[in-house]
């Protein structure tokens, strides 16, 4: 479906409700599962690919089928190699194209008896019973963390524990510490030094948890607030102290224009009086880079030239990233490009216009909602599919519409 978005006031006042994270409700998903004791999980994410996870974790198909979830394939593909069960394992056509072979290649070093099904290095795949008794495996920082936080996961549950060797590079870093402070929450013992790993065995303990709302959620918030004229949006829950990488979006978006103060009731945005748009902005994406999108939009709003760093896994995304937000940003008049493999610059021009075909979005939800905002700009802007973003923030089009934005369907276009 194809959603037009419009708007003609500039000025924003609003309360939102975040969806939680996504990230630390798959990682505690997992633990539960692994614990095999019950424990009460609040404010769990209400993302397609949580409920995805969740679903298949309750179930006991031995086919499973991640649908486009990256975290949800890597996660189980883990989950059922320490769990000594038979099952097959597919995906959508898109992630099928994604990477596995390095946490494929590291669980049959630990014992795993893993074989492609079809085209090597590919999904789909089987996993037939094993255990896991290898203590030592050496992974790659630089293809997806997704893959080391896997390992982690289960690590506990290997007879000795788990050494893990980070190579190369570590990218994402935030979200493998992350993986550490949800696990130590559950009692697992993990110790962190430079690029090495080490996971004590044991249990998890069963214990209530809270899940924290998304920051990645907020990013696109943020870009509302740069991207109006005013702005006073709270975002109800979400605080300065969070396992979440992406509150990196703070200290960005006060270079873009956006102020943060944290209250008892959550984090206040509001856009700074009089503000000057800078004429160059930079930052490091290497801890964060699901802020891209947003960023590199917000630059492309206010016309300032812009490097966005420490990128390389832009185009290994749910969609290449880099090619999406190049075409449709030059569909809005504005130039970009994708340097050396891991910047992504920016280039301010005339400013960016009305462009009445709609928004292609890659089967990706970020690249819908990192667009959206910009009808601030260009008054209205045309979303194709949607709905896609319910793969993280199922009520995003709602929420813009109950601060002003005007939201409908307009059934289909010709890109």
């Amino acid at each position: 479906m194809i959603t037009e978005v419009s708007i003609e006031k500039k000025s924003i006042k609003a309360e939102i409700s975040l969806p939680s994270s996504k990230s630390i409700s798959n990682r505690v998903l997992i633990i539960r599962a692994l614990c095999g004791e019950e424990f009460v999980i609040n404010n769990l994410s209400t993302a397609a690919d949580t409920f995805q996870l969740n679903a298949i974790l309750s179930s006991n198909k031995n086919r499973i089928d991640a649908g486009d979830g990256g975290t949800t394939l890597r996660f189980l593909l883990a989950f059922y190699c320490a769990s000594g069960k038979e099952v097959e394992i597919t995906a959508s056509e898109s992630l099928k194209k994604r990477p596995i072979a390095e946490l494929v290649n590291a669980l049959r070093i630990l014992g795993a008896k893993i074989e492609y099904t079809e085209t090597e290095g590919r999904l789909p795949l089987k996993i037939s019973p094993s255990k896991l008794t290898g203590n030592n495996v050496s992974v790659s920082g630089e293809i997806s963390s997704q893959f080391i936080s896997a390992l982690m996961l289960v690590a506990p549950y290997i007879s000795g524990g788990l050494k893990i060797e980070m190579t190369g590079e570590i990218l994402s870093l935030p979200y493998i510490l992350m993986t550490k402070s949800v696990m130590e929450y559950f009692g697992a013992v993990v110790d962190f030094n430079e690029n090495t790993i080490s996971i004590h065995a044991g249990k998890y303990i069963a214990r209530e948890i809270t899940i924290q709302p998304d920051w990645s959620a907020a990013s696109y918030w943020y870009e509302v607030a740069a991207l109006s004229d005013e702005a006073e949006i709270m975002l109800h829950d979400l605080k300065s102290t969070s396992l979440q990488g992406d509150v990196a979006v703070v200290a960005m978006m006060e270079k873009l224009g956006v102020n943060t103060e944290f209250k008892k009731e959550g984090a206040l945005l509001t856009k700074k009086i009089n503000f000057d748009a800078p004429d160059y902005f930079n930052d490091d994406f290497s801890g964060c880079p699901d802020l891209g999108p947003a960023i590199a939009n917000t630059c492309a709003g206010l016309n300032i030239t812009a490097d966005l760093l420490g990128l390389k896994n832009f185009r290994l995304k749910e969609s290449d990233r880099a090619a999406a937000l190049q075409r449709e940003l030059y569909n809005l008049n504005v130039k970009t490009d994708f340097c050396g493999g891991s910047k992504f610059k920016v280039y301010a021009g005339s400013g960016i216009r009305k462009y009445v075909k709609p928004v292609k979005t890659y089967n990706d939800h970020r690249i819908a909602m990192a667009f959206a905002p910009l009808a601030l700009r260009t008054g209205v802007i045309f979303i194709d599919d949607s709905e896609v973003v319910s793969k993280s923030y199922p009520h995003f089009f709602e929420d813009l519409r109950s601060v002003g934005f005007r939201v409908g369907g307009r059934g289909t276009m010709e890109h």
